[in-house]
């Protein structure tokens, strides 16, 4: 999984800084924002479905997080609008593509889960998830063509 996961990072480092997710929005009192990251892109494998017994579904969540570091409200307004464009650009590079050898990408929508202001900074974050399919038809590390 961590090939996928890796390449995940590599096709989505074009649009924002990305890095594995550790359960950093566990608790709001506990989120450290570094500035210089924002935007970011974490990225979760969350699991493995098989679908038959030639293939598995694999399942990411990407959470899109920005911050405004200002209490001026036109800029927390002008990050909160650049979220939206970065969801964009996430679905453009994602959309019927493959992550190497798998199946095309298969978005599973995108949702809000926190709009909180911090200690430090006003912050956004999105959940997206996204699955596809990768071939498991091998026998002793050959694939059966």
């Amino acid at each position: 999984m961590q090939k996928y996961e890796d390449e995940l990072k590599n096709i989505l480092s074009d649009i924002a800084t990305c890095e594995t997710y550790f359960g950093e929005f566990y608790s709001l009192n506990e989120i450290k924002i570094d500035s210089k990251k924002m935007p970011i892109i974490y990225i979760d494998f969350l699991g493995e479905t098989p679908v038959d017994n030639y293939e598995v579904s694999l399942e990411f969540s990407l959470y899109i997080v920005h911050a405004a570091f200002s209490k001026n409200e036109n800029i927390r307004d002008s990050k909160r609008y650049e979220i939206y464009t970065l969801l964009k650009q996430i679905n453009e590079a994602l959309q019927s593509k493959p992550v190497l050898d798998s199946q095309l990408i298969k978005s599973k929508g995108s949702k809000k889960i926190l709009d909180a202001k911090s200690a430090s900074a006003y912050i956004t974050i999105f959940k997206k998830n996204i699955e596809f399919s990768i071939n498991t038809n091998q026998i002793q590390g050959s694939l059966i063509e």
